[in-house]
Formats: structure tokens, C-alpha cells, sequence
């Protein structure tokens, strides 16, 4: 049996005289879009619209060989996404960076989140409106100061109103290390470092006692305290929902907190920040049992 073979599809051509673009400048035409298209994204790269948000990535110059990145989600009105805590629901936002060889970035420095409670059963920490996640970069002190300075993120979040949306976003930027960072960021740097906790002063006092049902934690402060209000770093301590009850001594506070129906086995520490009327304080102190205070 013969072969078959296919038909060449050059037969089926007409006989016209050829339109096609001579190769040369077929080839110039396609160079310019393909320039034309990298630079309209390069120039979105370092923001998105996202579903109910628009999510951009700044920096800020630092002294010496480091940069401050951030990542800033402004949210559409009743829409909210979670601090490190989400609460009883949600999660977290995930950053993962693409730095230059050498560089390292640290942990994200997390503002002071709002308390987010949407049933009496039900209570979450996050943010509305707007939010900036700010990390801190330090470069390798090998690298140019002219040179140029690319950073990849790969953000995932999760956005929620009445339901919950997941979404990511890949974004990019570069910036000349003299160039001082993204233009008009600094102010916006400069609020969110405003809210993020302090350290525990060091003339304070705190201590936290387990009981059956809560933690009840004895501040010091050398002068008494009328709003205190604690936000847990660990999940599944206390009951989130609950109302924390304050008693107001001569030199500080002494706050209730319902443990969780989740825990199940003791904890060696208690971590959290403390707002204290307008101000927010890192915490944390070692849970002690009623017989050790005897």
C-alpha cells in the first residue's frame, strides 16, 4: 500500500500578488509593541486592582544599606483583610519576596488592627479602609549605589465583607538606591511606623496568672488605668469574642480574659499587644499558676 501524503499547503494559495509584510519590517513593528507592552506593564507592575482593592508595593531609603518595603492595600468600603492573628476566622496575608543576591528581608512589621466582631460568638483582628505592611530590607553592602534594585513580591490575601475572597498579585519595582524609594511614600511610612506597638517600657510591671476559666493579668504602670485592651499574637488562647473585664487599681490594671473552649493544655507564656488609651505596647510574660504565687 502506498503512502499518503499530505497536501502541500502552498497549492492552495492564489495566484495574487503577495501583502505580506517584507521580514525586516514585520520584525521592527513587532519589536516596537512588544516594547510598548512591557513598558505599560512595567509601569503597573508595582500596582494592581485587585477584587475590592487596589494593592500597590512602595519603598523608603533608610540610612546605610537598607530600605523599607511596603505593601499598601486600600479596600473598598466595608471590605477588610487580617492581622497576624486573624481572630476566629480568616487569614493572614502571605508575602514572598524576590531580592537581590544577598539581600535579606525581615518580618512584617505589623500596625495596630482593629478589632473586627461581626456576632457576639465571633470576633476577628484586621484592618478596613487602608493598611500598610511594612518590611524591613537590608541590601548587600557589595552592591552599587547606581546600580539598580529589583524586587518581586508574590502577595496573597484574603478579602472579606459578607463572604470571603481569596486573591494574589505578583508586583514588581526597581529604584536607584540614591533615588530614596517610591515617590510620596514617606509620609505614608511615616504614619503607619506612628501605629505600629512600642516595646514594654522597662519601669513596668506585668504578670499573668492562669485560672480555670481566664488569665487574669495584673499590670503595674505606677499610675492607674481606665482602657486597656489586649490583642492575642497566638490563636486559640483566648475567647475573642469575649468581653475583657477591667479592674482599675492605684498603680495599673488588673484585666480578665475568658480562655478558649480550643485550649486544651496549659501555655507558658502570654503574647500580645496592649493598647493602653492611645498608645500600643508589645507584651509578653510568663503564665503562672495560682499555687506559684503562694
Amino acid at each position: 500500500m502506498s503512502k499518503a501524503t499530505a497536501p502541500d499547503p502552498q497549492a492552495a494559495l492564489p495566484k495574487a500578488r503577495s501583502t505580506i509584510m517584507p521580514m525586516p519590517a514585520f520584525q521592527k513593528l513587532l519589536a516596537g509593541l512588544l516594547i510598548a507592552m512591557w513598558t505599560v506593564a512595567g509601569l503597573a507592575q508595582s500596582q494592581v486592582q485587585a477584587r475590592h482593592a487596589r494593592v500597590e508595593l512602595l519603598s523608603t531609603q533608610v540610612a546605610g544599606h537598607r530600605l523599607e518595603l511596603g505593601v499598601h492595600f486600600t479596600l473598598e468600603r466595608g471590605w477588610h483583610i487580617y492581622w497576624v492573628n486573624p481572630g476566629d476566622s480568616g487569614q493572614p496575608p502571605s508575602l514572598k519576596w524576590s531580592l537581590p543576591s544577598g539581600a535579606t528581608a525581615g518580618e512584617i512589621l505589623w500596625p495596630l488592627p482593629e478589632r473586627l466582631q461581626s456576632s457576639p460568638t465571633i470576633a476577628d483582628y484586621g484592618y478596613k479602609d487602608d493598611v500598610l505592611l511594612v518590611v524591613p530590607v537590608r541590601l548587600p553592602r557589595t552592591q552599587e549605589k547606581s546600580s539598580a534594585t529589583h524586587i518581586g513580591l508574590d502577595a496573597k490575601w484574603l478579602i472579606c465583607r459578607e463572604v470571603c475572597l481569596p486573591d494574589h498579585a505578583q508586583l514588581r519595582l526597581s529604584l536607584i538606591e540614591d533615588s530614596g524609594g517610591s515617590p510620596g511614600a514617606t509620609e505614608l511610612f511615616a504614619k503607619t511606623k506612628a501605629m505600629l506597638p512600642r516595646p514594654w517600657p522597662k519601669d513596668w510591671k506585668a504578670r499573668a496568672e492562669s485560672r480555670k476559666d481566664e488569665f487574669a493579668l495584673t499590670l503595674i504602670t505606677g499610675r492607674p488605668l481606665a482602657h486597656v485592651q489586649f490583642f492575642p499574637l497566638d490563636a486559640g488562647q483566648i475567647e475573642n469574642a469575649a468581653k475583657q473585664r477591667i479592674t482599675q487599681t492605684r498603680t495599673g490594671a488588673k484585666l480578665i480574659l475568658k480562655k478558649s473552649d480550643l485550649l486544651v493544655k496549659p501555655i507558658q507564656e502570654l503574647r500580645g499587644v496592649l493598647v493602653i488609651g492611645a498608645n500600643a505596647y508589645q507584651l509578653r510574660v510568663p503564665v503562672i499558676s495560682p499555687g506559684a504565687l503562694k
